[in-house]
């Protein structure tokens, strides 16, 4: 008894497992016309928080090389990997269901499957290695002027969680904008000029810099539909903090159908995504070496034409050769090529004789400096044809 309980404290008193459970801030949204439109929003958003998860769990080489099978082994069976969300707003607009999820990943999980079918996964070394940013972003609606930074910092801008998810596929960090600072200029493209961002960068100890502003225009009507519509633009830079050196900028802007204000927000978020595509580098893409053609490859016959192959590295002047001579010959009316396959290149022979006959006319060289073999397989007569083309 005195045993067991000593096991017993010992195992309490051991130190749990830590689990790697990282939170995402995605977003989803589906036809309100589906069999069940909260479900569908959420599958894509799990789908998001999950492909986030693989940002900081697998190098971008490899996901480029793996791109097919994480997406068809990880991404489509978000779920299993999800072990808990929250959905922070859940409107409908514009006939779409449109949620905005924070979802915990279990990347444990993640790793275990990633081992599972063989595809390396990041040290925790090299899974540091992504530069860090921080996001000052102001957004412009008429009189009403919000930042994502400053005294009056919001936590829950829109685009901002968009425009983070962006940036962490580019493989960054996010460091959190100081709750400092000037205030956020109302007019012109961006809200603060490059001395300034540096300056807040440095607050918030991060690498880079994406000083990013969203205009939303005032409504105008949208010709022949009964409602109204605005213009979003949205201009991202992004600023290197050593040197002041800009990485890139962009700037995209999309129409909202409606000046409802979760539409408008949708539009935000599309336009800032658009805007930080130009702006980031794109990723080294590699291409999987393409497999070659495996199947039944024999000529289809048709009557009243007997077909002729040559082999598939014959030069075309030699195949043009053998058409020619071919087409010249004694009862044959017409030769013409049907195809060129792996199996090789097919000449269909519209004529009224023989398989044989034709290969006994082939077995004659198209020209002085070749020689030919023939041989009958089936209902298809090949021919070898060797010398200069």
């Amino acid at each position: 008894m005195r045993l067991f309980v000593v096991v017993l404290l010992l195992a309490l008193a051991a130190p749990a497992r830590a689990e790697d459970i990282a939170s995402y801030d995605t977003d989803g949204d589906a036809e309100v016309s589906g069999a069940d439109p909260r479900v569908a929003a959420l599958d894509e958003a799990f789908a998001k928080a999950v492909g986030l998860a693989l940002i900081d769990t697998v190098s971008a080489e490899v996901r480029g090389a793996k791109r097919s099978e994480l997406d068809r082994e990880l991404v489509s069976h978000a779920r299993l990997y999800v072990a808990k969300f929250t959905v922070t707003k859940d409107t409908t607009a514009d006939d779409r269901r449109q949620l905005r999820v924070t979802v915990r990943v279990d990347r444990d999980k993640v790793r275990a499957k990633l081992t599972e079918l063989g595809i390396p996964v990041m040290t925790s070394g090299e899974a540091s290695k992504g530069r860090s940013v921080t996001m000052l972003l102001r957004v412009t609606n008429g009189p009403s002027v919000r930042a994502s930074y400053g005294a009056s910092a919001e936590k829950d801008l829109p685009g901002l969680g968009a425009l983070g998810s962006s940036l962490r596929a580019g493989g960054m960090s996010i460091k959190r904008p100081p709750a400092a600072g000037p205030a956020a200029r109302p007019d012109g493209d961006l809200p603060l000029a490059d001395d300034e961002a540096d300056g807040l960068g440095g607050d918030a100890k991060a690498e880079l810099v994406a000083i990013a502003g969203v205009t939303v225009g005032a409504p105008v009507f949208v010709r022949g539909l009964p409602t109204s519509g605005v213009l979003v633009t949205a201009h991202v830079r992004l600023l290197e903090r050593r040197g002041r050196k800009v990485v890139g900028q962009g700037v995209a802007s999309v129409g909202a159908r409606s000046s409802d204000p979760a539409v408008v927000e949708h539009a935000i978020e599309h336009a800032l995504v658009g805007a930080a595509t130009d702006v980031l580098p794109p990723q080294k893409q590699s291409l999987a070496q393409a497999t070659g053609f495996s199947g039944d490859d024999t000529p289809l016959g048709e009557a009243g034409v007997v077909l002729v192959r040559l082999a598939p590295k014959t030069p075309w002047g030699l195949v043009a050769a053998e058409q020619k001579y071919l087409q010249g010959a004694k009862g044959i009316q017409k030769a013409v090529i049907r195809r060129l396959s792996p199996g090789g290149w097919v000449i269909g022979v519209t004529t009224t004789e023989s398989v044989d006959r034709i290969a006994q006319i082939a077995r004659k060289a198209p020209t002085a400096d070749t020689s030919t073999k023939v041989r009958v397989a089936g209902d298809v007569v090949e021919v070898s044809i060797e010398g200069a083309p």
